[in-house]
């Protein structure tokens, strides 16, 4: 009798504890729901499958979780894409051999007169506008809504990579040319990268004229083997929580109860915390390597003499972005191909335009290493349009094309526009090539 007591108190006590984690778990799963829906603005169990908020971070912050290094040092235009990377089955779009994100393999012959080829060039702004074409065919639709391309194959050829500076646009045209790359017309998209790239390897001692230092001193280093042990260490542990990450992104697709959703997206925060300061930490090991071994290295990147103060710099840099416009239109025109320089807007260059609360957001960083660049550079290579269209190039200001948009157009904190954004530069773009065709009749 006493057996079967002790018995019927333990499962009480058993039944009692399981009824509190149940409610507990309730309460959790309620918090949960709760957290999501002021988060997503919608219901977790018939939510849409959409975009993470997490994800949107990531994004906004530039970390690439498929592959940690994806560009490869080039002997002639600095740096380009690992080929086969960002290989999309559907499309069948991928990095090329050359190593350009792209449809086509590069040089594309026309396999019809009635295929129209046009070449975009510049950073990746440019490079966002030419994947746009491929996936949604924006470009191409706008341009075929007037009688003088209805009828027009229109293929797009995409020449951009994050971060290209003039002259490096330049001397990628004439190396395709040179291979016997066909145009009928060429976009250079650009003008950010000139100013706040140029403006960080002046600051960090760096030819202006070379690459992106952000890009290509990575690689350099890295080829030079004079990475210090802990800088090598602190590779390792970016490459581990990008993996990480990736599988913390994977699992929030699959979450079948909101509790495991919110933890998970806690995890990927701080997993997201954990890579920045990674990154603060590698940035400094590697500016604390030796300089001496300068003198030995395998890729040899020219110094300056000194950092310029910054009114000489920007007028260095807003001179080459000049002379280099200039050397692409002669080219080009002297082949019967139309060039059109379109300048991009950036949201650190003040205009009229209001920024909605989302931009405010996510779009404005006060701490971005852009910002000088842009607001010293900007006014100096706008200083140069009338000379540029005096020269006889098809230059177009296009740093006010975004004013009018009271809808969110900026993604992210450097540059880079959403869907709605990309909308209005396909409308100036296209607009603006239709004036030209049209007034050289």
């Amino acid at each position: 009798m006493k057996d079967s007591t002790s018995f019927q108190k333990g499962k009480n006590i058993l039944t009692l504890i399981a009824i509190n984690l149940a409610i507990a778990f309730i309460c959790l799963e309620a918090l949960s729901l709760a957290f999501y829906f002021i988060n997503q603005k919608q219901f977790f169990y018939t939510r849409t499958k959409g975009k993470e908020k997490v994800v949107e971070d990531i994004e906004r912050i530039g970390i690439r979780l498929d592959e940690s290094i994806v560009e490869r040092l080039h002997p002639f235009f600095g740096y380009v894409l690992k080929q086969g990377a960002f290989p999309n089955e559907k499309l069948k779009l991928k990095v090329n051999k050359e190593g350009f994100y792209s449809l086509y393999e590069y040089p594309f012959i026309k396999s019809n007169k009635n295929q129209l080829i046009v070449g975009i060039f510049g950073g990746s702004v440019a490079n966002n506008f030419a994947v746009d074409e491929y996936i949604t065919q924006r470009f191409s639709k706008k341009l075929k809504s007037y009688p003088e391309f209805a009828n027009k194959e229109i293929v797009i050829l995409n020449f951009c990579n994050g971060g290209y500076k003039q002259p490096q646009q330049l001397l990628i045209l004439n190396y395709f040319l040179a291979l016997g790359q066909d145009l009928d017309l060429a976009i250079n998209i650009d003008g950010f990268n000139e100013v706040a790239l140029s403006n960080l390897n002046n600051k960090a001692g760096l030819e202006i004229g070379m690459p992106s230092v952000q890009h290509v001193k990575p690689l350099t280093s890295l080829a030079n083997n004079n990475l210090s042990p802990e800088a090598m260490s602190s590779i390792v542990q970016i490459s581990e929580t990008k993996k990480q990450l990736k599988a913390g992104i994977d699992k929030l697709q699959t979450c079948q109860l909101a509790l495991c959703h919110a933890i998970t997206s806690l995890e990927v925060k701080q997993l997201i915390n954990n890579y920045q300061q990674a990154i603060v930490k590698y940035d400094r090991q590697v500016k604390q390597s030796n300089p001496d071994t300068a003198n030995s290295d395998i890729v040899y990147l020219p110094k300056a003499d000194s950092v310029l103060p910054d009114r000489a710099a920007f007028d260095e840099i807003a001179s080459m972005w000049y002379e280099s416009s200039i050397a692409m239109n002669q080219i080009l025109s002297s082949r019967k191909i139309k060039y059109f320089h379109f300048i991009q807007p950036n949201q650190y260059y003040q205009t009229k335009r209001t920024f909605t609360a989302k931009e405010n957001e996510i779009a404005i960083d006060k701490n971005s290493p852009y910002i000088e660049g842009v607001k010293k550079g900007y006014p100096v290579l706008l200083s140069k349009v009338n000379d540029l269209q005096k020269a006889g190039v098809n230059v177009f200001n296009g740093v006010n094309i975004l004013d009018n948009t009271k809808e969110t157009v900026y993604k992210d904190g450097c540059c880079h526009y959403n869907s709605v954004g990309q909308e209005v530069l396909n409308d100036y773009v296209s607009s603006s090539v239709i004036k030209v065709v049209r007034k050289s009749k």
